[in-house]
């Protein structure tokens, strides 16, 4: 038999507005599709004497850490973390003719979000789509490059691609949502200049890198029992809303699921309220 005690809407009623202040969206994963996602790089070794461009791309993996306002019907996103790395070995070659070549091999290429767990926003969702104008990014990847140049010789030189530090990038895309499955793509340019050096550490020329980080990442929001009226919001109305279900005796009050209606759903509500909403 159904069983309700009155005594249990007390702590309710007095926590409610001390929780409402209290509860907050949290963040979600989205993991990268590798067999969506891409790196394109195009390098151009410049050696004064002469120039060449090559390309080459990889998949790309990882991870992407958003917070929404919404998860069924977001308007604004931050980010709050980013990891996405190459999954192959990228390798190039430059020819330059009478002057020699060069070859390079690329590993461990990728973007790293530069102030993970600090987000950056919120932006507005227009449609379905976001724009972030200056996002802070590093990143990686060991460039070996071994060259014969004419009138500079032979030699190798080895490039860490984070040496540059963090430079600020544009970052746009677009968010959707079906379900709670929510899909991030978006675009993100790269650019790059650093010196080549010949082993005696004189600067022979240039290594200019440019290119994309084409990135489809989707996850799932995490549920929300505690959002009862659906608004993907925590605040009042929920309280309320599991207040007019607690007197009615309605399941969606039913916290433990053991059919009675007690103390215990209401301790059971405020920790779902207290933990807040994805």
């Amino acid at each position: 038999m159904k069983t309700r005690s009155l005594r249990s809407l007390c702590p309710i009623v007095g926590a409610v507005f001390v929780l409402s202040s209290l509860a907050g969206a949290g963040p979600i994963s989205l993991d990268v599709d590798p067999a969506l996602s891409s790196l394109d790089l195009t390098i151009t070794v410049d050696i004064s004497l002469a120039d060449d461009t090559n390309s080459d791309s990889s998949p790309l993996s990882g991870t992407i850490e958003i917070e929404l306002d919404d998860a069924g019907n977001p308007s604004q996103i931050t980010l709050t973390d980013m990891v996405v790395v190459a999954d192959q070995t990228m390798q190039f070659n430059w020819s330059f003719g009478f002057f020699g070549s060069a070859d390079a091999n690329v590993a461990g290429g990728g973007v790293f979000y530069d102030t993970p767990g600090v987000g950056t926003g919120p932006v507005p969702i227009i449609g379905s789509d976001f724009d972030f104008p200056e996002l802070f990014v590093n990143l990686s990847g060991i460039m070996d490059v071994s060259y014969d140049i004419f009138l500079v010789g032979s030699g190798a030189d080895t490039i860490n691609l984070a040496d540059q530090g963090a430079g600020a990038a544009s970052f746009a895309g677009s968010i959707s949502v079906d379900g709670d499955q929510i899909t991030l793509t978006s675009i993100l340019p790269i650019e790059s200049t650093q010196p080549l050096l010949d082993a005696n550490g004189n600067e022979v020329g240039t290594v200019t890198t440019t290119g994309s980080a084409t990135i489809i990442a989707s996850g799932t929001a995490p549920s929300c029992p505690a959002d009862l009226n659906g608004d993907g919001v925590l605040n009042f109305f929920d309280v309320s809303a599991f207040l007019a279900a607690f007197t009615a005796m309605d399941p969606a009050a039913d916290f433990t699921n053991d059919g009675l209606f007690n103390f215990f759903d209401v301790s059971a509500f405020l920790a779902q309220f207290t933990d807040g909403c994805p």
